[in-house]
């Protein structure tokens, strides 16, 4: 009977032992972590290391996801951001007692240039200049790459954007930043009433989001006063034709709308002869609504404020000579509100599609760009 007892006793603890051994080998993990900050501000395209250590070589499996998405399973993590933004990144911990889970939140910062005591308040690069088809396109003095390239630090010379969506993009030798007030004027040559005439621009601006110079990240558009109206149409897409003559341009666009860019003198090939593509051209984007007047004199208004070339009375054109624009009036491509810090590109673009009978197509005109914020 003794010996029963003592084998029954022997069993229990061999159990409790058993029993206790797994309830400690199946704790939840717990992760030493080599970065403890919620929040890190890192620099872009620079190394940021993440990794884990095990307590007492107790065993779990790693998993790091970047935005969502598995970019390891070991117990480091290299982050290389290539382009300004903030990401999450999670760090999670199993075995099969449970997980841990740590979240960071890093942020890398938009590149900015800062100004110097030479910096100038012109422009100092013209990144592209892809005009749409019109009457001045082509000419020397007024529809050329060589003549774009004049904008360079000067407001005296000027280009033609040609048709609706023909567009120009250049910078300054710094980052423009976003002060109190408007931070940019743009140089047209509209006319005042009672001979107004008006050739209204867009205007976009961008960050240089990912460091490398070019005007290569997301454009925002810059909400003048007709941006929100009925009459204006967003996502607006057209398609010219080349005639390869000195003929009237075709056109098409997604409104299910047909036209020709008027060439009635055959003067030259209004199809921009240095587009890359010598067949077709789309241009996409924001169309605002007609302002041509033909009774009499024709005319072509202005509107209120917030557009280039625009002969316009809320901006005080009469006075200024130049249209000007604040980077606070940035949305993005679904009209929602952006905050935009400082813009590194800026982008002018014909925003009407009219033609204008013998005076032509409407074709917004660049003389030049100014940082307001350098005087």
């Amino acid at each position: 009977m003794k010996i029963k007892n003592y084998l029954l006793i022997a069993l229990l603890s061999t159990t409790v032992l058993i029993s206790c051994e797994k309830e400690k080998a199946e704790q939840p993990p717990v992760p030493i972590l080599s970065r403890t900050f919620v929040d890190i501000t890192a620099k872009l395209n620079e190394k940021e290391v993440f990794s884990v250590s095990k307590l007492d070589d107790k065993t779990f499996q790693s998993e790091w996801k970047l935005d969502g998405k598995v970019v390891s399973t070991a117990d480091s993590y290299e982050f290389t951001g290539v382009t300004a933004g903030t990401y999450t990144l999670v760090y999670t911990a199993t075995n099969g007692a449970g997980s841990f889970s740590y979240t960071y939140k890093i942020n890398i910062p938009v590149p900015v240039v800062g100004t110097k005591p030479t910096s100038s308040k012109y422009i100092s690069k013209v990144f592209e200049y892809a005009p749409a088809p019109g009457q001045h396109i082509n000419m020397a003095n007024l529809g050329s790459p060589e003549q774009a390239q004049k904008l360079v630090g000067s407001i005296s010379n000027m280009v033609s954007l040609g048709g609706f969506g023909g567009y120009i993009i250049f910078g300054f030798d710094h980052s423009v930043v976003n002060q109190t007030g408007a931070d940019l004027a743009i140089y047209g040559n509209p006319l005042a009433p009672p001979s107004a005439f008006a050739e209204p621009g867009i205007v976009m601006v961008s960050q240089d989001k990912n460091g490398n110079g070019l005007p290569d990240d997301e454009w925002f558009e810059l909400a003048g006063s007709e941006y929100s109206k009925s009459t204006t149409i967003k996502n607006y897409e057209i398609t010219y034709t080349n005639p390869k003559a000195a003929a009237s341009v075709a056109w098409t666009d997604n409104q299910g709308n047909s036209g020709f860019v008027n060439n009635s003198g055959k003067r030259v090939n209004f199809y921009p002869l240095f587009a890359a593509n010598q067949d077709k051209i789309t241009f996409k984007g924001t169309l605002l609504p007609s302002t041509l007047s033909a009774t009499g004199l024709v005319t072509n208004g202005a509107f209120d404020w917030g557009y280039a070339d625009s002969y316009s009375a809320g901006d005080d054109y009469k006075t200024k000579q130049y249209n000007s624009f604040d980077i606070s009036w940035a949305v993005d491509a679904t009209g929602k509100k952006v905050t935009l810090n400082t813009v590194d590109f800026i982008k002018v673009y014909t925003a009407q599609n009219v033609n204008a009978s013998f005076l032509g197509e409407i074709s917004t005109d660049v003389k030049g760009a100014a940082d307001l914020n350098i005087k």
